[in-house]
């Protein structure tokens, strides 16, 4: 049996149902000192990050990364996660979004998550000047891998991402130019997938 295209919506990802009344995450990563666009640190001699993985719009999918924040966002039917980083001085900053729209259980309580809709913007929003955006709300308190934003605070938060200048591109540019990897595409996706096995081949 041939293994099937490994893209959402494509089985065997499958359809998130968003909870409406659900919180969104906010998560953090590691950023490349080696650019002033804020991607992930791809280009680290012996660690090099996946996700997020803007380049298959996926989270979990080239690694191991935040099992739990993953497992929340099914479970709880979350549509949205923010990503932040640290910059300069240990500023963190918000740097865009994914909507999630489906997901794969590839073993039991690890998802993979992938994205219908998403949004990087450069260099971010300091997350201390969007506590005065948000009114007081506290989204500069410290954390170490992901923590949960309020649903009113979350739409706020999409909405000035959404009207602020697309980075994407440029974040795409440039963890090709730094990555210590080769590229991940959806060609490597069976494998980590596991899709010979979920065939039966």
């Amino acid at each position: 049996m041939s293994i099937p295209e490994p893209r959402p919506p494509n089985p065997p990802w499958i359809l998130l149902i968003p909870n409406p009344l659900a919180n969104a995450v906010i998560d953090w990563y590691y950023s490349d000192s080696n650019t002033r666009v804020p991607i992930r640190d791809v280009s680290h001699p012996t660690d090099p990050k996946a996700d997020p993985n803007i380049e298959t719009q996926t989270f979990g999918l080239f690694s191991t990364c935040n099992k739990r924040m993953r497992k929340s966002v099914v479970k709880n039917g979350i549509s949205t996660v923010f990503f932040c980083t640290s910059r300069m001085n240990s500023v963190r900053v918000l740097t865009g979004y994914y909507q999630i729209g489906w997901y794969y259980e590839v073993e039991a309580g690890d998802y993979m998550l992938a994205a219908n809709q998403f949004r990087f913007v450069s260099p971010g929003f300091r997350l201390d000047d969007l506590k005065i955006f948000l009114e007081g709300y506290p989204i500069d308190t410290f954390f170490r891998s992901f923590r949960y934003i309020d649903r009113p605070q979350a739409i706020k938060l999409q909405k000035l991402l959404d009207v602020t200048p697309n980075a994407t591109p440029q974040y795409q540019e440039e963890i090709t130019r730094l990555s210590s990897l080769e590229p991940f595409t959806w060609a490597k996706a069976p494998r980590v997938m596991r899709l010979s096995l979920w065939t039966g081949g």
